[in-house]
């Protein structure tokens, strides 16, 4: 499937490009012993949309929003968002990058950076 880079997607490309030869495990490790990240006291569920949250249009928005709000200025958003995507995080929002956005993101990063994503191999899924 193609994805048009647009504005946005190239800012978070660029954002994550800086970390794209580090380690994404480390990188998450970084970030949670961060006690001054914005996500510190913040349910996991806030940055996974359930089904419901997961549609076209305003629920989109509504996502995007969310998660801007949540990690804007975060000390550790770049690291939280790159690791991810090393790490080949399939859902959620990571580094101020909401859902869908971040599936966007993350097959262009794949497409960039096949060979480090760091992803299970078919005999590690159930």
């Amino acid at each position: 499937m193609k994805v048009r880079l647009t504005k946005f997607l190239r800012e978070q490309l660029r954002r994550a490009n800086r970390f794209a030869d580090a380690d994404g495990w480390k990188l998450l490790d970084q970030v949670e012993t961060t006690p001054e990240r914005n996500c510190v006291d913040v349910p996991v569920g806030e940055f996974f949309p359930s089904v419901d949250e997961f549609s076209p249009g305003s629920q989109t928005l509504h996502q995007r929003d969310k998660i801007g709000r949540l990690c804007h200025g975060c000390p550790v958003a770049d690291e939280c968002l790159a690791g991810a995507l090393l790490r080949g995080e399939r859902y959620g929002g990571w580094g101020g990058v909401a859902q869908p956005d971040f599936q966007a993101l993350r097959r262009l990063w794949r497409q960039r950076y096949s060979d480090v994503v760091d992803e299970p191999d078919a005999s590690e899924v159930a």
